[in-house]
C-alpha cells in the first residue's frame, strides 16, 4: 500500500515537472504579447546582461512617455507620445518585426537584436557596436507600462 501511494506521488510530481516547464518555455511569447511597454531607465536584472562591456541605450525625454505593443501579426506599433523629439514625428509609429524563440533573436525594422530577457517586469534585447566604441553590446530595455 505505501509503494502504491508512493508511486502516485511521484507521477503527480513528474507531471507537475513537466506541466510547469511547458508554461516556461511558452512564456516569452505571451510576455512580450501580454502589455504594452515603456522605455526602460534602469535595468531591473542587470545578472542578465550579455557578457562584455555594455552600455545602455540613453533614453531621451521626449522618448520616456512613448509606449511599445508588440502584437501576434508581427507589427511594432509604437505611439511616440505627447513629447515630441522632433515637431513633424507622426504619433503612431508601426514596424515589422520577428521574434524568433529558439535562437532569441529579434528583429525590428530590418535591426537584427538579440534577447537577453524576457520577464513580466522587462524586456531586454542588445546589439553589437563597434569596438571602437570600448564597448560590445547596446542594451535596450522595456518594462511594463
Amino acid at each position: 500500500m505505501k509503494q502504491t501511494i508512493a508511486r502516485l506521488l511521484g507521477l503527480v510530481l513528474v507531471i507537475m515537472l513537466f506541466s510547469s516547464c511547458e508554461k516556461e518555455n511558452e512564456a516569452p511569447a505571451d510576455i512580450l504579447l501580454s502589455t504594452t511597454w515603456k522605455p526602460g531607465m534602469q535595468d531591473k536584472n542587470p545578472a542578465t546582461n550579455p557578457p562584455g562591456n555594455v552600455r545602455y541605450f540613453a533614453v531621451l525625454t521626449c522618448q520616456q512617455d512613448d509606449t511599445y505593443h508588440f502584437d501576434a501579426k508581427g507589427t511594432l506599433t509604437i505611439n511616440q507620445g505627447a513629447n515630441k523629439c522632433n515637431s513633424d514625428e507622426p504619433t503612431i509609429v508601426s514596424l515589422p518585426y520577428t521574434y524568433n524563440r529558439t535562437t532569441k533573436e529579434l528583429i525590428i525594422g530590418g535591426k537584427k537584436y538579440m534577447v537577453a530577457e524576457e520577464s513580466e517586469q522587462q524586456v531586454k534585447y542588445y546589439a553589437p557596436v563597434p569596438s571602437a566604441t570600448g564597448f560590445e553590446h547596446l542594451i535596450f530595455l522595456l518594462h511594463k507600462n
